[in-house]
C-alpha cells in the first residue's frame, strides 16, 4: 500500500464495492430507478383517484390502488425476464 492509497479514507474513489459486490454507483442507480417508479406510481394513483372521483362522483379508491405498486411489478417482471433469457442461453441457476 502506497502513501496515497493510505492517507485516501475508506469508500472513496470510484469502483467501491457495496457489501453484495456491486459498485457503489450501480447502488445509487437502483435506488433512484426504485425512487422514480415509486413517484411515477404515486402520480398515477392521484391521476386515478381524481378520475374515479369525475366517474364515481364519490371518493373511493378502486383499481388505481394497483399503481402503487409499481415498483413491485417491475422487480418481478424484470427478474422474471432475466430468468427466463438465462434458462434459454442455458445459463439458468437451476440446471
Amino acid at each position: 500500500m502506497n502513501a496515497t492509497e493510505r492517507d485516501r479514507p475508506a469508500g472513496s474513489g470510484r469502483g467501491d464495492i457495496c457489501a453484495n459486490g456491486r459498485s457503489a454507483a450501480r447502488l445509487i442507480l437502483t435506488v433512484a430507478k426504485y425512487t422514480g417508479l415509486t413517484l411515477a406510481g404515486i402520480m398515477l394513483f392521484r391521476a386515478g383517484q381524481a378520475r374515479g372521483l369525475i366517474d364515481r362522483g364519490y371518493a373511493a379508491i378502486g383499481g388505481e390502488v394497483f399503481t402503487l405498486f409499481l415498483p413491485a411489478y417491475y422487480f418481478i417482471i424484470s427478474k422474471l425476464a432475466r430468468d427466463v433469457i438465462a434458462d434459454k442461453q442455458g445459463n439458468s441457476k437451476n440446471n
